[in-house]
């Protein structure tokens, strides 16, 4: 009968939004599963439709209808882009696995992909191998490749990569076939996106080992804000020359993982607002106590109880913490049956948490979060209660309604 837990309608604390292979526990909506590889749900999102109709559009001529040749070889490059992103993912969530971090699913979208994964990890020894290993896919394949495309087939395969490199250039046209352009095209796709993903822009993966890094000297909200404002420094460069060459796509992606850097710099600016309150600076002193003892029924606990709604303290014979509930709780209809029955028969055994004064609010907020509870019984170390700390407090702090003291 006592709500030690959160009711449907009370949501986590932290809401992280974080990409690539650290996306957690949030459900993707709109995402279609085409399968699974090594055991991994493979899904695409709702917005690939973009993608295609994109590829219709370019295919199109006023003058000359629909360029068949033409959209297959968009669809082939298409393909062989989210290849590369589909291993960098697996690359993610392998090393993932190797370190008993489970991967729900990898979810492709038109600007990259995600591995979600059932946690995060925080330790610098497991955020740095699985930050590295998606690039470390990439850049193997290109390594793989690379003696073919420097060597191999007639000098073709390099022809072809000159002119990836100077599309503009002085090159004399020549025939080549096109699984010749498809390896070039996918050498080149893995150098750029294992390269892109190391440079140290959070929330790109060198971001993530930047913030593992500097994880092992400060406190890792400390370390997030740091990377994350490399990220945005970074974002506003790799902006400003996409704008500067006339690449939208770019531009439009830099702009993403500004937005994305400056998101998680504010969730980690609040968690470390948390960090620095303590819990004995927020308590809820003027609450309603009562005793288990024995014959004191529901009905009179209903009438002493104040008319606003209010944290209740339950204690046992001894005065120590029995459980927290709440007004509405113990007024709820399907008690209404109940009011007869003594209390302590109604509430059953012990369940409460403590939490020292001095604990501070970022500890609070996730064991709340673990557990579920929408308040603790602040009591110090010789069993002294020192009052209650409600989950509304810590929620408040979050959304920048309370000022630290």
């Amino acid at each position: 009968m006592l709500q030690t837990k959160l009711s449907d309608n009370q949501s986590p604390l932290f809401r992280i939004f974080v990409v690539s292979y650290t996306i957690n526990s949030s459900t993707m909506q709109g995402s279609l599963q085409i399968g699974r590889i090594l055991g991994i749900p493979l899904q695409f999102h709702w917005s690939f439709v973009l993608v295609g109709a994109w590829m219709l559009h370019a295919s199109w001529d006023a003058q000359l209808g629909f360029d068949w040749i033409y959209f297959q070889w968009l669809l082939a490059w298409v393909g062989l882009v989210f290849l590369a992103v589909l291993l960098h993912e697996l690359g993610h969530a392998l090393m993932a696995r190797r370190l008993g971090i489970a991967t729900d699913r990898i979810v492709l979208y038109p600007i990259g992909g995600g591995a979600f994964m059932s946690e995060m990890p925080e330790e610098p020894r497991r955020e740095i191998p699985i930050a590295l290993a998606g690039p470390g896919i990439n850049i193997a394949l290109a390594l793989a490749l690379a003696p073919y495309i420097w060597q191999g087939n007639g000098g073709n395969f390099l022809l072809i990569l000159e002119r990836f490199w100077n599309p503009s250039g002085n090159l004399v046209l020549f025939d080549v076939a096109q699984w010749e352009y498809m390896v070039v095209l996918f050498f080149v796709f893995n150098v750029l996106l294992g390269l892109f993903n190391l440079l140290p822009f959070y929330p790109l993966d060198g971001g993530r080992v930047l913030r593992a890094w500097l994880h092992r000297h400060y406190p890792r909200t400390r370390a997030t804000i740091v990377a994350a404002r490399w990220g945005l420094l970074g974002g506003g460069v790799l902006c400003g020359i996409g704008a500067a060459q006339g690449d939208a796509f770019m531009a439009g992606g830099a702009l993403l993982m500004m937005g994305l850097a400056f998101s998680e710099m504010r969730v980690q600016q609040r968690r470390h607002k948390l960090y620095l309150a303590e819990a004995r600076q927020y308590l809820l002193h003027d609450y309603p106590r009562f005793y288990l003892s024995a014959g004191h029924t529901l009905g009179e606990v209903r009438r002493e109880l104040p008319t606003a709604d209010t944290l209740v303290l339950l204690l046992d014979e001894w005065q120590q913490p029995h459980g927290i509930t709440t007004r509405s709780a113990l007024f709820a209809a399907n008690l209404d049956g109940a009011v007869h029955e003594d209390l302590r028969a109604l509430v059953g055994t012990a369940r409460w948490e403590g939490l020292l004064p001095q604990s501070n609010l970022l500890e609070a907020a996730e064991r709340m979060d673990n557990s579920q509870l929408f308040a603790f019984v602040v009591i110090d170390h010789y069993g002294r209660i020192h009052g209650l700390l409600d989950r509304s407090v810590v929620e408040q702090i979050i959304g920048n309604k309370w000022t630290l003291h």
